[in-house]
């Protein structure tokens, strides 16, 4: 029983609703958050949750309960995939070797050697046996889609800087890429101490390869065939616009069941068909694209208030008191070391500022993707210490909402809307829960 019920009598319904309905409330108030560049709005719902788990509430522990690791799962999915598709609307810039070059090195550079410097963390630092090394480096090499919102670019239609292109991009895309590597920890388990000719090659044609082509490709034909219908006289692009939120979650759902049900990777879909629906849809100003965007970026505030929430609960039901200092220095070295030297090395022969570049190597947030890929591995295999890799992701994230946050708010740009255009239009980064707000 918890503090609230046994001295308030209050019962556990009537507090999630009340919480749930005063955090939703406090996005309205954005503007008002957006005035003052010490708060940190992702991190007061993680320490609402905090609170709530401290006075006794129920939390969801994917640690002790199976149930409760197979819903956490699926919610952190949907953010997921949320987060994927608005960040495909949202990019302006078209994709060319040019105009995306810094995210095609940061995927090809970055990512692997990300993955290689956590591995190797978890293996001497930790204490992990490789299969679990590999994990906790799959699930903490890709940048958040859903916290990292606060260093992405703007909706649809206004200016993007090269920087916010190249850290949207590189979320939307390295979420989907993460998966094989998922995959790599989840052969690790089955072989069995089995030799590289015994699963390493079907893995590497299989699960490396052919699902990554075959989740793009889908994703792309189905963005292609949903915007032309979307843009024909009985599409709702010519209609209104009435029905922006439905086709958030119609397109979404297409393209991720689609790529599937052929063993592609659905984000990798799901970021494709966004893509694809801006290119061959909105080609002039975007217009319908807006509207899409503005929704999918509602929804995704309200499921990451709730998954916040959950997390501070999550951190205060024990987790964090079985935290050691190994703990702390691995996640340490993730962000100021691991991630930041990945980045450079990766940016080394492009023509860009150092303090651009200097940015996109260290702004490499991590967050609710983390989540996701832990709880699927979990509920998929039996990994040895899963413990371990809850608590040093777990630490890595909340240090990343801290370190991160804080930073964006004073190093990046941050405009407040103006009351007296009279447009309604909203300003960058002033329309969502961001990691920098």
């Amino acid at each position: 029983m918890s503090i609230l019920s046994e001295y308030f009598g209050l019962s556990t319904r009537s507090i999630f609703y009340l919480v749930l309905g005063l955090a939703l409330m406090a996005l309205t108030l954005q503007p008002l958050w957006n005035r003052y560049r010490i708060l940190n709005v992702p991190l007061l719902f993680v320490g609402l949750g905090a609170v709530l788990g401290g006075v006794g509430l129920p939390v969801l522990d994917p640690l002790t309960n199976t149930l409760s690791a197979k819903i956490v799962e699926h919610i952190a999915e949907l953010i997921v995939l949320i987060s994927l598709a608005g960040a495909g609307l949202a990019i302006d810039t078209r994709e060319s070797w040019r105009n995306w070059q810094a995210t095609i090195r940061l995927l090809v550079i970055a990512m692997p050697l990300t993955i290689l410097g956590v591995a190797l963390l978890g293996i001497w630092v930790a204490g992990l046996p490789l299969a679990s090394a590999v994990l906790l480096a799959a699930v903490l090499a890709p940048t958040d889609p859903v916290l990292a919102r606060s260093v992405q670019v703007s909706p649809p239609g206004q200016d993007e800087d090269p920087l916010e292109v190249s850290l949207t991009a590189e979320a939307g895309l390295n979420d989907g890429l993460a998966f094989p590597f998922v995959y790599l920890a989840l052969a690790l388990i089955a072989a069995s101490g089995a030799g590289w000719s015994d699963w390493g090659w079907s893995w590497l044609g299989y699960d490396f390869l052919y699902r990554v082509i075959a989740g793009y490709a889908v994703g792309w034909v189905c963005g292609i065939v949903i915007s032309r219908l979307l843009h024909s006289r009985y599409g709702d692009a010519n209609l209104g616009a009435w029905n922006a939120l439905i086709v958030v979650l119609a397109s979404t759902f297409t393209a991720y069941g689609a790529s599937e049900a052929v063993s592609g990777y659905g984000f990798l879909a799901v970021f494709a068909a966004a893509r694809a629906g801006r290119y061959h849809g909105d080609k002039q100003d975007g217009l319908y694209a807006r509207f899409v965007h503005r929704d999918a970026d509602q929804l995704e505030s309200v499921l990451l208030v709730v998954l916040l929430v959950w997390f501070g609960m999550f951190l205060t039901n024990g987790l964090l008191a079985d935290v050691v200092w190994t703990d702390i220095a691995i996640a340490a070295a993730i962000l100021f070391v691991v991630r930041p030297a990945g980045g450079l090395l990766s940016m080394v022969g492009m023509d860009c500022g150092d303090m651009s570049r200097f940015k996109v190597a260290f702004f490499g947030i991590r967050g609710m993707g983390t989540v996701f890929y832990i709880a699927y591995a979990q509920n998929h295999a039996d990994f040895q210490f899963i413990d371990a890799i809850w608590r040093i992701s777990a630490v890595t994230i909340l240090m990343s909402m801290l370190v991160h946050g804080f930073a964006a708010n004073f190093v990046l740009p941050k405009e407040a809307p103006d009351p007296d255009s009279g447009t309604g239009e909203v300003h960058p980064h002033n329309d969502r829960v961001n990691a920098a707000d």
